[in-house]
């Protein structure tokens, strides 16, 4: 199987946010050639606004699986984590989406099936997407809009509020694994 580098968004407004995001990084990584996550960030909540703030981040990991694959992964960690899918854009202990997803040799996947759309629909217009993200591959070309993630993020219209909430530098470059 060809590996996959996949960008992942990963947020919590429920519970133990930290527990929650620390345990989803922990399974999603389980045999990753490689993985580097961004800084967490406490964010604003968007469209629906009557719900506890979120933190966020988004993880970077190379794995032999295909997207499809890790989506299934993703609806997996969510429903363990006791997700339900009940007010659109609502609070939830867990949500894991695909941002993008690069080939082996550099290119990002461009996909849009109605299971798994790639790059994600609305990661442009979202800050406390683009803010993680920027934090890993900054210089990275958006694989449609051909603008980078750091051009991105300072013309996003999204002006809700993304705070540092912990810086992380967290990474597995495949010698010795650590501790989230």
């Amino acid at each position: 199987m060809a590996y996959h580098t996949f960008y992942l968004g990963l947020g919590s407004n429920l519970g133990d946010r930290t527990a929650l995001l620390t345990r989803a990084i922990q399974r999603l990584t389980t045999g990753a050639r490689q993985w580097r996550c961004a800084n967490w960030y406490a964010t604003a909540p968007v469209d629906y606004l009557e719900q506890p703030w979120f933190l966020n981040t988004v993880l970077e990991l190379t794995v032999d699986i295909t997207p499809e694959a890790m989506l299934a992964q993703g609806l997996g960690l969510e429903a363990e984590a006791g997700r339900v899918r009940t007010v659109p854009k609502g609070a939830r202990p867990l949500d894991v989406d695909i941002l993008l997803c690069q080939t082996a040799d550099g290119v990002f996947l461009v996909s849009a099936d109605s299971a798994l759309t790639l790059p994600h629909p609305r990661l442009h217009q979202r800050r406390f997407v683009l803010t993680p993200l920027c934090d890993l591959i900054p210089d990275a070309q958006h694989p449609q809009l051909h603008q980078s993630f750091a051009h991105l993020l300072a013309t996003c219209p999204d002006r809700s509020p993304v705070e540092i909430f912990a810086q992380n530098g967290l990474s597995f470059g495949g010698d010795a694994r650590p501790e989230v």
